[in-house]
């Protein structure tokens, strides 16, 4: 036996216990006995009324709360469940409209137990650690800071020298595509009926819909297979659901990288937003997730807010000072804003929200 076919054996013997690891965590996560039992839907039907009490629906559904619960469990079980239609609106974010598909609280309650029982458990162990959306104890603050502190380890062990990458996606829940989340599904849940069921609840149109929470999960692995390529070539990343930072030396190297990400993008059928795609040295300030990034001369990494965030929260302030809203209401949006705005370095601008008359 010469050297390669000892190295191909023991990859085959590694691959194997990966597959075996793979096959378990399906086996005790993709269970409808263990995920649809009636404490633990009761469990989640709390969780989809926190906020909402003052909806008819809610009221109505709490009201039946024992019996939808149990006629849930059994019907998903035995096959017997039905996808109800999503109630379609449309709204203005930041100038673009988006289509939004929110799912009546009986669906909801559906979409909760199999995003946080099945989904989640089954897809975090291959996610890299930087990606932070939609992760418990994470978010968009630890996405904010991981860059933070990725921005000040490169000043320190390279000083201004190398380039920011930044990547983003083209209408990226519009154009997840059903053929690549089925084969992602075959490939972490061995078992048919459980894909069937989530594909039906998640499905509902072209691409994977907003408003929808097993929509957020599967919007997290799609990508998965690039964040591990730019991670397996020595790369620090940070992904924040279809925004891509990431550090590079040369800046041919960087020129390489997006080359290959977009070969494998292309096999994931994701289009990259080639206008926002950018290369930038590390010199220069960036904007990544509505925050500006600059290090300074002395190594301080500088975080500022997009000044159109700011405009916008002033112009939300004054319509309400001006339809005469409560004035608690209006201290709370302040104070909500100002603790928003503590991440970075923006004394100035929480000065101007909390002066606001």
């Amino acid at each position: 036996m010469n050297s390669f076919e000892r190295h191909e054996k023991r990859y085959l013997r590694r691959k194997a216990k990966r597959d075996k690891k793979v096959l378990d965590r399906s086996k005790y996560y993709a269970d409808l006995n263990r995920s649809f039992c009636f404490s633990k839907v009761m469990y989640y039907a709390d969780k989809c009324c926190r906020g909402v009490g003052y909806k008819k629906s809610t009221q109505k559904f709490k009201i039946h709360l024992f019996t939808i619960i149990a006629t849930t469990c059994r019907n998903i079980k035995t096959g017997n469940y039905i996808v109800h239609d999503t109630y379609k609106f449309k709204i203005n974010e930041r100038g673009k409209i988006r289509n939004i598909d929110a799912p009546f609280i009986c669906d909801r309650l559906v979409h909760k137990v199999i995003s946080n029982e099945i989904i989640l458990p089954i897809y975090s162990t291959h996610l890299i650690y930087d990606n932070g959306a939609s992760m418990k104890n994470k978010g968009f603050i630890f996405a904010l800071k991981r860059v933070k502190k990725k921005l000040y380890d490169w000043y320190k062990t390279n000083g201004y020298t190398g380039y920011i990458v930044l990547i983003d996606f083209s209408k990226f829940f519009e154009n997840c595509s059903h053929e690549v989340i089925h084969n992602i599904h075959k490939k972490y849940i061995h078992d048919e009926y459980i894909i069937k069921v989530i594909e039906d609840y998640l499905f509902i149109d072209k691409g994977i819909a907003l408003g929808v929470e097993i929509a957020q999960r599967e919007a997290c692995i799609i990508p998965n297979q690039l964040d591990h390529f730019i991670q397996n070539n020595g790369y620090s990343i940070e992904r924040y659901m279809d925004d891509t930072f990431f550090l590079v030396k040369e800046y041919d190297d960087a020129l390489e990288v997006l080359k290959n990400y977009y070969a494998l993008a292309n096999n994931l059928k994701l289009i990259i937003n080639k206008n926002k795609t950018k290369i930038i040295s590390i010199n220069n300030y960036f904007k990544y997730c509505k925050w500006h990034y600059y290090i300074s001369a002395n190594g301080k990494i500088i975080i500022v807010p997009d000044k159109s965030t700011i405009y916008r929260q002033i112009r939300k302030l004054k319509k309400m000072s001006k339809l005469s809203i409560n004035y608690n209401e209006i201290t709370q949006t302040k104070d909500s804003f100002t603790a928003y705005l503590s991440i970075g370095n923006s004394y100035k601008y929480i000065s101007s929200i909390i002066n606001f008359n």
